[in-house]
């Protein structure tokens, strides 16, 4: 077996170093948001040279992405969360969504701030978000579970109505990217109970088509 590595003292500091530059830098995004937020502030509240961001970070820019990815592996994990728990896949999705509000609702600006560099840094023109593929596979998984329980609707796949609920939730998200002031927390909670009216199982049967023939 080998021996563990032992962490020397420049490494350690460097570490350090750069996880205060990450933390002042979250907090000013936080309070005052990405664009108001300059190199030298987060230089001056981290008790450092900005020549010293630069060691450790690329750019603003570069540090914003890492948050990004943070942010996705965290949106992975509420999933995860949410997904797995003993509930309907009602109570799951809408849990999802109530979990993702409230998240939203305690880092506002940042969070905002984050998917816009994720969209920007990651997305070609006419290309879908690219969390949006990240997020698919394991609400496809949810709803076809919740299909073998007899609460999702089986007239489609739980491929296509995972694409649908995505892009429910996603419309919301969309409209927040677009105008800062959108009501946000309420409108995820809201487009995930629309969704859950769509694919419910007894939607499917609820509604008939009343043709010319079967009228007559």
């Amino acid at each position: 077996m080998s021996e563990p590595v032992i962490e020397g003292r420049r490494e350690r500091r460097k570490r350090e170093l750069r996880a205060r530059i990450w933390g002042v830098a979250q907090e000013l995004f936080l309070t005052q948001g990405f664009e108001q937020t300059t190199v030298e502030q987060i230089a001056e509240l981290a008790d450092i040279a900005p020549a010293t961001f630069f060691n450790h970070f690329q750019s603003k820019n570069g540090l914003l992405g890492e948050m990004t990815t943070r942010v996705v592996g965290y949106l992975q994990r509420i999933m995860e969360q949410q997904f797995e728990a003993d509930a309907s896949a009602r109570e799951r999705l809408t849990g999802f969504a109530a979990y993702a509000a409230r998240e939203i609702a305690e880092t506002r600006g940042m969070a905002r701030d984050v998917l816009l560099g994720l969209v920007r840094n990651e997305s070609r023109p006419g290309d879908p978000p690219p969390y949006l593929a990240r997020v698919h596979e394991p609400f496809a998984a949810m709803l076809c579970e919740g299909q073998e329980r007899g609460e999702v609707r089986v007239d489609q796949d739980a491929s296509f109505l995972a694409e649908m609920v995505v892009g429910v939730l996603n419309a919301a998200v969309t409209n927040w990217l677009a105008d800062a002031d959108y009501p946000i927390e309420e409108r995820l909670c809201q487009a995930a109970e629309f969704a859950w009216e769509a694919i419910r199982a007894d939607r499917a049967s609820a509604r008939k088509i009343t043709t010319p023939e079967s009228a007559g």
